[in-house]
């Protein structure tokens, strides 16, 4: 995990999401499902689903919260980029911020960690699918280290339109010659302290 950053900006704690969050990370999915075109569910989720979600990711893979005076501000988490064998090292990610917390670095935060937890485990490539347009999304994932590789064109449809999606990938690790297997997210690390920039 990361030291603190020096600034006079809110302190924000990262730390492992678990089931009890579940109404929090909900409240901040919820409107994003009903109102945009951002996530392909039709339906927001129950908090009962999301806490199954956050049960089932934290079997094997990481999935944060950022929390600012004990309110969970965002959240962020990784899934397994396809079910074949040879993609194991490869992992797809998403984070989510609540409203009013936009633009404050809650999102590049939660990725630095969400990052280093990876790398820990031994995955060596990120990927994120970004439908398009979102001009916020983009900058956000490229300030975080991906790149532009491709457009899946019309492969969603909601809302009664046909929506394109973007995909970045950002490499997390050298790629060895042999990897071992990543291992599971079974150990995870203490709630680390990060105060944002003003």
């Amino acid at each position: 995990m990361h030291d603190a950053l020096i600034s006079t900006g809110p302190k924000l704690t990262i730390r492992p999401a678990s089931a009890e969050d579940a109404g929090a990370v909900q409240a901040i999915y919820a409107p994003i499902v009903a109102d945009t075109s951002i996530s392909f569910e039709y339906e927001p989720p129950s908090v009962d689903e999301m806490a199954l979600r956050i049960q089932r990711t934290l079997e094997r893979l990481p999935w944060l919260v950022a929390e600012e005076a004990g309110e969970v501000v965002g959240y962020a988490y990784a899934s397994q980029h396809a079910e074949r064998a040879a993609y194991a090292w490869s992992v797809d990610t998403s984070v989510y911020v609540a409203a009013g917390w936009h633009g404050k670095r809650v999102g590049r935060t939660l990725y630095d960690e969400l990052f280093s937890a990876l790398i820990s485990l031994g995955y060596v490539s990120a990927y994120a699918g970004i439908t398009l347009p979102n001009v916020a999304s983009i900058a956000l994932h490229e300030a975080s280290g991906y790149v532009p590789i491709g457009v899946f064109p019309a492969v969603g449809y909601k809302f009664r339109q046909w929506h394109d999606v973007g995909w970045w990938h950002r490499v997390l690790r050298a790629q060895p010659d042999e990897p071992e297997p990543p291992r599971a997210y079974v150990e995870p690390q203490p709630p680390t302290s990060r105060t944002l920039a003003s």
